[in-house]
């Protein structure tokens, strides 16, 4: 809604106020004067509906119109405006509404000036008719009672689709609630005005309790209800977090149910890895930058976890300490630590700009979430640990020949598809035994490991690395051709020969030692003939033997479709240039 409109609706507002206050003080302030404590007893009860609005299947309905219908067939127009008014003062006051939404003050008191005077416009229309005695005070009610209905309903959906701009259909299901619930309306306005006729301005009390009382039983059964919907959800999140076998995988499908329990504009989940936290998945209604920098965990959430507790703030001047920048623009925030066996594996962090959003029954959800979080993550975890020991070798971390052959035949059948070239080198450290006589089998072991490194930074994102076994190491390189994975296996050689290994002799007190290594090298690239991806790995292992090992080693050599193998470097630099 724009600035102008607002300015023209307070502008409206205030000239309909000043009218009725003129005609009030003409025509209604003695009836006011002489029926004081009759007209009060009526504005505490318009002002007791306000306050307890009906709540059911998720709609919220104020119903102080049979106050007001009762308050203008005992006093006439004029009061059962100030009375509607009044009661629309009060539930405007219990809904909070904030500086931005102001312009509701005008806009809700001009509908109910137009409501109210309509609905009187119509009753006295009824009342002047000839009508047959049976039906000469019902009909004027029921006709009183539907415009108010029709007239206020119209109004609210102008508003919503040609002021706010919201797109709304003119019956929905709240228009259903809203008709059920006004089918209360006449009868209980009759009551009340039977009542006061009976005992006086007492009746309100009365009726006030009976109201009160039905109110809060449907508040209390909205309320367990809308638990049992949210444990039902809760209950379903817990299966599925059961099912998922990753902890990324885990930890956003939690962050994604989070955002459809609880009121959010944040949602942070945390992992404790070295007594650290460190953020594992997060939503921001407002995507940035912020968690590209190096700090990804707010200071509320960082000092809840080193007190090992978690706990609830209802808005900003309660927050320990400033935190301007992950939680921006937040009130209330929820932190909850995820235990598992006494100990603290993760905290979540829930945040909305609304003050007062959480309540202790929301506490109570997100440490039962918790604990399904902690299990599941805890479950992923050991399945790719479980996974991470079958496909790599425990040693050098890079994978076993088993992973490694599976990956060769699924790339091998790509590369067909997308007509390229695989190549696959083999590689032997030469004279690697002397290592582990010399130095120990341990020493032997950091060389493996240090190569193993190196050969990964050397192939990087260009194929994969995988121990073939013993002092024996495998390669695949992607999309590639015989140039360039000659260049690949040249620098493998020269960078391992060139390379210092650290070690500790362990044949001499663990002395720490700097060693040189050479490696044998053969590769073999697919041909469009090959039909065997796996027999790449023989023919790179019998270049590698018959070219670079028995030829002197610390060569590379090619294996050649014909069966040969080119004898050394030289011969292969010969052919790439021919």
């Amino acid at each position: 809604m724009t600035k102008k409109v607002k300015k023209s609706l307070w502008i409206i507002w205030l000239v309909m106020t000043v009218i009725f206050i003129t005609a009030f003080e003409q025509y209604a302030l003695s009836l006011l004067v002489e029926n004081k404590m009759e007209l009060l007893s009526l504005f505490i009860l318009a002002g007791i509906t306000a306050l307890f609005p009906i709540q059911y299947k998720g709609y919220s309905f104020v119903l102080f119109q049979w106050v007001s219908l009762a308050s203008f067939l005992l006093y006439g127009l004029f009061i059962e405006i100030i009375v509607t008014q009044f009661a629309l003062v009060i539930s405007l006051i219990v809904m909070k509404i904030n500086r931005e939404n102001l312009y509701r003050i005008p806009l809700n008191s001009i509908m109910f000036y137009i409501t109210s005077l309509s609905s009187a416009g119509i009753y006295y229309l009824m009342v002047g008719l000839s009508l047959p005695s049976a039906l000469e005070v019902i009909v004027p009610l029921a006709a009183y009672v539907g415009t108010f209905l029709f007239v206020n309903h119209v109004l609210i959906y102008s508003i919503r689709n040609y002021l706010v701009k919201v797109k709304t259909k003119f019956i929905d299901k709240g228009t259903v609630w809203e008709l059920s619930t006004a089918a209360l309306v006449l009868p209980m306005s009759i009551i009340l005005v039977m009542l006061y006729q009976e005992i006086g301005y007492t009746a309100s009390g009365m009726v006030a309790v009976a109201f009160i009382g039905i109110s809060i039983m449907l508040k209390v059964y909205r309320r367990s209800e809308r638990m049992n919907e949210r444990l039902k959800k809760v209950n379903e999140l817990g299966i599925e977090l059961s099912s998922t076998w990753e902890v990324q995988e885990t930890a956003h499908l939690f962050v994604k149910k989070m955002k459809e329990l609880f009121k959010n504009n944040y949602i942070y989940i945390y992992t404790v890895e070295d007594r650290m936290l460190k953020l594992l998945a997060s939503y921001q209604e407002q995507p940035s930058e912020i968690l590209s920098i190096e700090k990804t965990v707010d200071s509320i959430t960082e000092k809840a976890y080193r007190k090992k507790k978690g706990v609830v703030y209802q808005k900003r001047s309660q927050w320990p300490g400033p935190e301007r920048l992950l939680l921006k623009g937040a009130h209330s925030v929820m932190i909850v630590p995820i235990i598992q066996h006494s100990e603290i594996k993760g905290v979540i962090t829930i945040a909305v700009s609304e003050k007062n959003a959480y309540k202790k029954q929301d506490v109570t959800l997100v440490e039962i979430l918790a604990n399904f979080l902690g299990v599941a993550m805890d479950n992923a975890r050991h399945y790719e640990q479980t996974i991470k020991e079958s496909e790599r070798c425990s040693l050098t971390d890079l994978y076993n020949y088993r992973s490694f052959e599976r990956t060769l035949i699924e790339e091998y059948e790509r590369s067909i598809i997308q007509n390229e070239k695989l190549a696959v080198i083999l590689l032997d450290l030469d004279h690697f035994k002397s290592v582990n006589d010399t130095y120990g089998h341990q020493a032997g072991n950091e060389v493996l490991c240090q190569l193993a490194k190196l050969m990964e930074n050397i192939i990087g994102d260009d194929g994969s690395v995988a121990r073939y076994g013993g002092e024996e190491f495998v390669i695949m390189l992607t999309n590639t051709n015989l140039t360039n994975a000659h260049k690949i296996a040249e620098q493998l050689r020269s960078q391992i020969a060139n390379n210092s290994f650290n070690i500790h002799n362990d044949l001499n007190h663990g002395e720490k030692k700097i060693i040189h290594v050479t490696a044998s090298i053969g590769f073999a690239i697919s041909d469009k003939e090959e039909t065997n991806p796996v027999s790449l790995v023989r023919q790179a292992d019998r270049a590698m033997y018959t070219g670079a090992k028995q030829k002197g080693r610390n060569r590379v050599a090619l294996y050649r479709d014909d069966c040969e193998v080119v004898k050394n470097v030289d011969f292969l630099a010969d052919t790439l240039t021919r």
